[in-house]
């Protein structure tokens, strides 16, 4: 959208620049961007990218990325002011406003988070060269947008009983509880044991007792113990035999890079799922967030493109 800048914008402009008595301008400063009626001047981009930029300079990049990051920096830090000065711009249309109250309560909460009395808050604001007037100014805005957000995105979202059913039914395995297989294995070196142990536990031995006897493995004195895993943390190879046994039983002879192993599966621990009832608060959040999300960024789009912006890096 096309517009003409104001006149107040343009006699703005024109005390960009400072002319000495020798009548030649000097740029004392440049306009970076024009957002509607109000612009971001080159200081305050600076001065937003500044804690940035001393990362980038310390980080012993080459001269030519140094570069191409620096300029992707102000490009990106550029087009987030942008964004703050439309914004701020629909909260003076809207006339929403933060009383002193407010900003006296969000900078109390910030005081106890911190362990800060209010000399500490101030002795830590003039370090960063900020007084405290400006700070609650800062928190005032830091306020009013969440507001602004609430406003215009938050209040038209609306999650239906439906949608969190839906959501419910195509994501119902995440949701079903995780099975988790307890395992036992012998682990032996010598091939010629190989048939004995498989007659005696074709017999009905007792896997643990075999593990005991004739396993060469760590956990032999447990009785071939491994523990409890869940499907997806085991090896390709070991799911394709695992995920066939039924509880009790044992798989054939593995050969493995160890040496040859048998697996036995104790016990098949599966965890009653969660019901709709359980997860509808969490998944009516979820889709809320992400409604908001969404929307949020078609309500920006449309402010961008309802407006004159011209950025002149």
């Amino acid at each position: 959208m096309t517009r003409k800048i104001s006149l107040g914008l343009a006699f703005i402009c024109m005390f960009l620049f400072t002319l000495p008595a020798t009548g030649t301008a000097e740029v004392v400063d440049r306009i970076v961007a024009i957002v509607n009626d109000d612009i971001i001047t080159l200081i305050e981009l600076n001065k937003a990218i500044l804690p940035y930029v001393q990362k980038v300079e310390s980080a012993g990049y080459s001269e030519e990325k140094k570069a191409k990051i620096l300029f992707k920096l102000r490009s990106d830090m550029l087009s987030r002011m942008v964004d703050r000065k439309l914004t701020d711009q629909e909260v003076g249309k809207l006339r929403l406003t933060v009383t002193d109250k407010e900003v006296d309560g969000a900078i109390e909460r910030l005081k106890q988070a911190q362990m800060m009395t209010q000399e500490d808050l101030i002795k830590a604001l003039e370090q960063d060269g900020i007084d405290f007037a400006e700070y609650r100014e800062k928190i005032r805005q830091e306020i009013l947008r969440p507001k602004l957000i609430n406003y215009s995105v938050k209040s038209k979202v609306i999650v239906t009983d439906g949608d969190i059913s839906d959501y419910y039914e195509a994501h119902a395995v995440d949701y079903a509880g995780v099975k988790e297989y307890h395992l036992f294995n012998i682990l032996v070196t010598q091939e010629h044991l190989l048939d004995t142990l498989r007659t005696r536990l074709a017999d009905g031995d007792d896997f643990k007792a075999l593990a005991r006897e004739f396993s060469e493995a760590p956990n032999a004195g447990d009785g071939g113990d491994l523990g409890v895993f869940r499907m997806e943390t085991l090896s390709d190879q070991l799911k394709a035999v695992i995920a066939g046994l039924e509880q009790g039983e044992h798989t054939d002879v593995i050969p493995t890079d160890q040496g040859f192993q048998i697996f036995f599966l104790e016990s098949l621990l599966a965890p009653q799922g969660q019901t709709l009832d359980q997860v509808k608060d969490e998944i009516s959040k979820k889709l809320y967030d992400e409604i908001v999300e969404e929307k949020f960024g078609s309500w920006l789009d449309s402010l961008r493109e309802n407006s004159y912006i011209k950025t002149m890096l």
